[in-house]
């Protein structure tokens, strides 16, 4: 019989055996029905007491928030787990009774909600996460809500936005991103709603400046059913919803639209050397399909011929040749942009703030208005009304006086004209 050979140890170490990774299986369940425990348990007369009563509970349980953070989401704002579909799991019997979707479509009933939220979050960052996530799927399940559903989920998301809780609005605002959806007409109602909400404490500038961040600002009607993506539609849309705010935003943006296109169509035309006439049409037919004023007109014309050149490494000699060779070659097409002597005035203030912002034009000002005197774009008249009270505060003193010059010469011009006549 063989005794099997004891192999060496080294004293005094003990060998410690290797545990193995313990994979705790998810639960969620179990934490949803612990949290609708302590918040039914929470005492107060009204949501916002119980809410309150059971977040300081929260605060000191063991409860594993970072697991199942979106878990507690759904249960403050549906009353339980959400299943797919919008409807709750039925998994479980346990219900919160006080809970976001359950309370009325009004702001203060819907604010300790948000309230909640806001004290979770700052007590523990990691859970903006989970709000995001929890957004992102009642915006996806909206068309399983009815119509005071969607209404609720819609003021609930613009007084997380207008309440600065942190999430991001590119992820959230993805989730509307649903042919279905949209073709239901279901994406702009919840717009609508959303846009009614938040404007009640953000300003039209910090809607826009969340549009942008979200990347919807400029596609706004693109969430509208296609037979109803039109601008028309739109602005009546939003009007007899009473958001005036809105439709002023969407004439501003189709504004731009028309301003890049007509800009594009004419810097097009001129670098492509097109006959001055031709290019006067395109300006004509391009202005009378658009919406745009004559001062836009004018704006964009004055844009587009400086526009239209490349001055990048150009001494001022050629700089000068170049844009005033341009300015004479389409003067018609500037007198017909200013039709007007108010018009003129602007022109000279367009070219004056122009000249002011780019350094190569700096000195090109009094050259430049005075081939549109001799060319009669520009009145006597209203170079004078310029110098007097019409100029623009970016660079007048320098800019006025480089006009004096030619302003002498225009009045000795006219005594000699009173001589003349006498």
């Amino acid at each position: 019989m063989t005794t099997k050979e004891e192999k060496p140890t080294l004293g005094g170490v003990t060998i410690k055996t290797r545990k193995r990774n313990i994979a705790v299986p998810l639960d969620p369940a179990s934490f949803a029905n612990a949290v609708i425990a302590i918040f039914e348990d929470a005492e107060g007369d009204n949501a916002a007491e119980i809410l309150t009563a059971g977040c300081k509970v929260l605060e000191t349980s063991t409860l594993d928030f970072s697991r199942y953070g979106e878990t507690l989401f759904e249960v403050l704002f549906a009353g339980g787990r959400m299943a797919a579909g919008g409807s709750l799991d039925d998994s479980s019997n346990a219900r919160l009774k006080v809970n976001l979707l359950g309370e009325d479509a009004e702001t203060e009933a819907i604010m300790p909600f948000i309230s909640t939220f806001l004290q979770l979050i700052r007590r523990r960052p990691f859970l903006i996460k989970s709000l995001e996530n929890t957004m992102c799927k009642f915006l996806k399940s909206l068309e399983f809500f009815d119509g005071i559903g969607r209404k609720k989920i819609a003021m609930a998301t613009a007084m997380i936005f207008s309440n600065k809780l942190g999430v991001l609005p590119e992820e959230v605002f993805e989730s509307l991103e649903n042919d279905r959806m949209i073709a239901k007409g279901t994406v702009a109602d919840f717009l609508t709603e959303f846009f009614r909400e938040i404007l009640k404490k953000l300003s039209m500038d910090e809607l826009i400046m969340l549009m942008k961040k979200a990347k919807i600002d400029k596609r706004l009607v693109e969430f509208f059913p296609a037979e109803k993506q039109t601008p028309e539609h739109f602005n009546q849309h939003f009007t007899d919803a009473g958001i005036p705010a809105i439709v002023e935003y969407n004439k501003s943006q189709f504004a731009q639209d028309e301003i890049r296109d007509l800009r594009d169509s004419l810097v097009e035309a001129i670098q492509g050397e097109v006959p001055p006439a031709e290019v006067l049409k395109v300006y004509q037919e391009k202005k009378a399909a658009s919406s745009l004023t004559d001062l836009d007109g004018l704006k964009v014309v004055w844009d587009a011929l400086m526009g239209a050149h490349n001055l990048t490494g150009k001494n001022q000699q050629q700089v000068q040749f170049m844009l005033l060779k341009t300015v004479k070659t389409h003067h018609k097409l500037l007198e017909a942009v200013a039709h007007t002597a108010r018009l003129e005035a602007s022109l000279m203030v367009e070219i004056q703030v122009n000249c002011y912002e780019d350094s190569q034009k700096l000195k090109l000002f009094s050259d430049i208005i005075r081939l549109l005197y001799d060319s009669d774009v520009i009145a006597e008249d209203t170079i004078h009304y310029w110098y007097k009270k019409g100029s623009s505060t970016k660079g007048r003193n320098v800019f006025q006086k480089d006009m004096e010059p030619f302003l002498k010469w225009l009045e000795e011009a006219e005594e000699e004209e009173d001589d003349d006549e006498e």
